[in-house]
């Protein structure tokens, strides 16, 4: 009796190491089994290369373009802190589980400057402030907001004829005003140049906006900058932007304002196709309603209870996007809803898995090819 239960003991704590191991690895590794990623900069002239764009003049929130969700995650590479968004009963779990934390909030693993090369043009860029800056974040803190604007900068200034969208989704601003976060926007340089250098109009409506407005008739890189305001910063103080001097050079409202799009919250790519579908069917029966801004179509997975199996099985976001970029791009039902949500928004938008960057790029071009035919 006593030998059976030695064994079982024995056993039964075999099994809770193994245990303890797995929990161990799976908290704490890092790996992101990201597989093949686009470099060979095919779509930096992703626009420029269009011909008849400057003739054709398509309104911007017209343009096909590729998105990058969380463009910023790119440089999370050690824990830098959790966003002020964050609920301080989950800081600990972030801390605690490292590397768990890392595969599921990072989305990229091409610098800003790389992205831009692979055809990227909306940039969805996280921020929060702190300690007198502000940061790229996705709950977990990236790095100095500066470092991607500065990226940007240099991108439009290498590539004229080419737009950078800038979604500047403001997760936490602490005591900082709308107006404060364009003046520290709009102070960060590169070679001697901001933002404001790339943004020659003004006072212009978004859904009035053209190709040749952002680019001086297809001569310049132009920027369109759309700060999303989110449910942590909503305080009355802190829209103040009709104070702001930058407020005819911004298009800053509240989350969907300027965007027609919606967030599924589901890790199954084919609930997350159920739910682009009846997006689409939304905004093709009130297309009047939501023509005047950027009509998105967000494909991004993520972690959820619902799909807890599925969430396991991920991975890590980008794991999972390899093959759900692909599932969602061959979706037979694409095109119709490419129709009404031209902007495609994605994690892992430069993976080469299944020639993903290569497809949804020829993809978008085929699509403003179209759109320039029709206007000219």
């Amino acid at each position: 009796m006593k030998k059976r239960t030695k064994i079982l003991l024995i056993s039964l704590g075999c099994v809770l190491c193994a245990l303890l191991i797995v929990i161990l690895v799976f908290t704490q590794t890092k790996a992101l089994g990201a597989g093949e990623v686009s470099e060979d900069g095919n779509y930096a002239h992703v626009m420029a290369n269009i011909g008849g764009m400057s003739e054709a003049n398509p309104r911007v929130v017209d343009l096909a373009m590729l998105g990058a969700h969380d463009a910023t995650t790119y440089s999370l590479e050690k824990y830098g802190g959790v966003s002020g968004d964050v609920d301080p009963a989950m800081r600990t779990l972030y801390k605690c589980a490292w590397g768990l934390s890392y595969r599921y909030t990072k989305t990229q693993v091409s610098t800003v400057s790389e992205q831009f090369a692979q055809g990227v043009r909306l940039f969805h860029f996280k921020c929060t402030y702190g300690d007198g800056a502000w940061y790229g974040c996705h709950s977990l803190i990236d790095g100095p907001l500066s470092l991607y604007i500065e990226e940007i900068l240099q991108c439009l200034e290498t590539y004229p004829e080419e737009i950078a969208v800038l979604e500047c989704q403001l997760m936490y601003a602490g005591e900082r005003t709308l107006s404060g976060f364009y003046s520290d926007l709009f102070s960060i340089a590169w070679n001697g140049k901001t933002l404001l250098d790339f943004i020659p109009y003004e006072n212009i409506e978004l859904g009035e906006l053209t190709y040749n407005d952002v680019t001086v008739n297809g001569t310049k890189g132009g920027a369109v900058v759309v700060p999303v305001l989110d449910k942590g910063t909503s305080s009355d103080e802190f829209f103040d932007e009709v104070k702001s001097a930058y407020r005819g050079k911004c298009y800053a409202r509240k989350h969907g304002g300027n965007f027609a799009s919606a967030w599924y919250n589901r890790m199954d790519s084919e609930a997350v196709a159920e739910g682009i579908d009846a997006s689409s069917v939304k905004i093709r029966e009130n297309f009047e309603k939501y023509s005047g801004g950027f009509r998105v179509m967000q494909i991004e997975t993520t972690p959820t209870s619902e799909d807890l199996l599925q969430t396991a099985a991920a991975w890590s976001l980008v794991h999972k996007a390899r093959a759900h970029n692909l599932a969602i791009l061959h979706n037979p039902n694409f095109g119709k809803w490419l129709e009404v949500m031209p902007v495609v928004v994605c994690d892992f938008a430069t993976s080469a898995s299944g020639g993903f960057n290569t497809a949804i790029n020829e993809k978008l071009i085929a699509y403003n090819r179209a759109l320039v035919e029709r206007l000219k």
